[in-house]
């Protein structure tokens, strides 16, 4: 029988790898059970917005900690620095002041000196996330939770009791928060809400189809949404130094660890605004919408997805097929999916998988380890290169939910559609 390692022993092995060269002085305190990460890079007033969110939430039975990551490049202009440095100092007064609860403790990590490689989004994550650890370590408290959230992301008053619930049961290990972006208000102009409001139909029109597939890792990847224990953390060798796509990666490796699910009784309101710091995510779709350089409004084609829904019903029988007659079993799937699998090469990845799987059901873990979220991504785009054109967003959208028997007689419009894909999400409290 194999014994499990001991978590407290894995997370001072994560430390001597990643040692976090930026530190909190202050002491850990014992009762701490949650610590959340903010990066924040020039970011001066969303980032107290956010703070004063987290301030009216409701206590839960642990203190937390909030850490901010003010980061900036190792060759950052002077000014940038003052600015990130002005800010920190607020974020210090905001702190020690009346307004921030006795039970909630905040503090800054200044790393003005990342470099300029890897800076972005996953090395100010990994900053304070690695810091965290530590923390945790400090006290013996290896299952204790970590958050993540933007700088524009505040939440709702339930924010850690709802997530305190969620990791009150042993098994549940982490989980992706439900979030909302604002689809209305006078904080921008119209055309940024009418993006956001597409560019989020996209995303839960995605996971709902993905999840009709039948593909077992079917989660929203948002990385102001993540919440996950800190063994966990170091069981996947902590957060990507990337500059975007962080979160995806990063996910993608926790969630096949098990105990992975959905926290939909509270919600994060990341912000719609357009961003040009990295190639992609919210703020480079909306974005590149208000540009003309990419509209939102098209998608993937549901008929991709109806493909990858017969290949996944079909797997388990390449758990024992010869693997000479792969190229003929793959004519029981999709032209399409067909010619992905043929000329990818997934031939020799499937007699990999076989010669290490010793059950059918060890054989599906390690094809869904193969045929994960990235490999389904480049299988949509080669279809869509090769034999599908793209749906118009609400005919996709509205066929996909229209099957799980949804009433949509009352909906004409991409934004009332959202809306029923968000009641949709938020009444499905899924478990692992």
């Amino acid at each position: 029988m194999t014994r499990k390692k001991d978590p407290a022993l894995l997370l001072k092995k994560y430390l001597e790898k990643h040692n976090p060269p930026y530190r909190i002085n202050k002491p850990v305190n014992e009762k701490i059970g949650l610590i959340t990460v903010v990066p924040a890079y020039r970011e001066d007033e969303l980032i107290f917005t956010t703070l004063k969110s987290l301030f009216s939430c409701e206590p839960p039975s642990f203190r937390v900690e909030v850490i901010v990551v003010l980061n900036t490049a190792e060759d950052e202009l002077p000014e940038i620095i003052r600015e990130q440095k002005v800010c920190a100092s607020k974020i210090r007064s905001l702190a020690e002041s009346s307004k921030c609860p006795q039970w909630l403790s905040i503090f800054t990590l200044e790393a003005y000196d990342l470099k300029k490689k890897h800076f972005g989004a996953g090395l100010a994550r990994k900053t304070g996330l690695d810091e965290a650890i530590r923390r945790f370590a400090a006290i013996n408290s290896p299952e204790k939770i970590l958050t993540c959230l933007d700088a524009d992301s505040p939440v709702a008053t339930n924010y850690f009791t709802a997530i305190e619930k969620w990791f009150s049961k042993p098994e549940n290990s982490g989980a992706s928060v439900y979030f909302e972006h604002p689809l209305e208000g006078d904080t921008f102009p119209p055309e940024v809400f009418e993006a956001i409001t597409l560019y989020e139909l996209h995303l839960r029109y995605y996971l709902l189809a993905l999840k009709q597939t039948g593909f077992p890792y079917a989660f929203h990847t948002v990385g102001s949404c993540m919440a996950f224990r800190a063994i966990n953390y170091a069981r996947v060798g902590g957060m990507p130094k990337k500059q975007a796509g962080e979160d995806f990666y990063f996910l993608q490796k926790l969630i096949p660890l098990g105990g992975f699910g959905e926290i939909n009784t509270t919600t994060v309101y990341p912000s719609p605004r357009p961003s040009g710091r990295v190639i992609f995510g919210t703020g480079a779709s909306v974005k590149n919408h208000l540009d003309g350089t990419q509209k939102q409004g098209t998608t993937y084609n549901p008929q991709a997805f109806s493909d990858l829904k017969e290949f996944f019903s079909l797997a388990r029988e390449l758990f024992s097929l010869p693997i000479e007659q792969f190229e003929e079993w793959t004519y029981k799937l999709t032209g399409p999916l067909r010619s992905f699998l043929l000329n990818t090469g997934f031939e020799k990845e499937l007699l990999t998988i076989q010669q290490n799987s010793n059950s059918e059901k060890s054989f599906l873990t390690r094809f869904f380890s193969v045929f994960n979220a990235f490999k389904i991504i480049r299988y949509l785009n080669y279809a869509h290169e090769h034999f599908y054109a793209r749906s118009a967003l609400f005919e996709a959208a509205f066929t996909t939910l229209e099957a799980t028997g949804f009433d949509l007689s009352e909906i004409i419009d991409e934004k009332e559609l959202l809306l029923a894909f968000r009641r949709i999400e938020r009444s499905a409290i899924i478990t692992p």
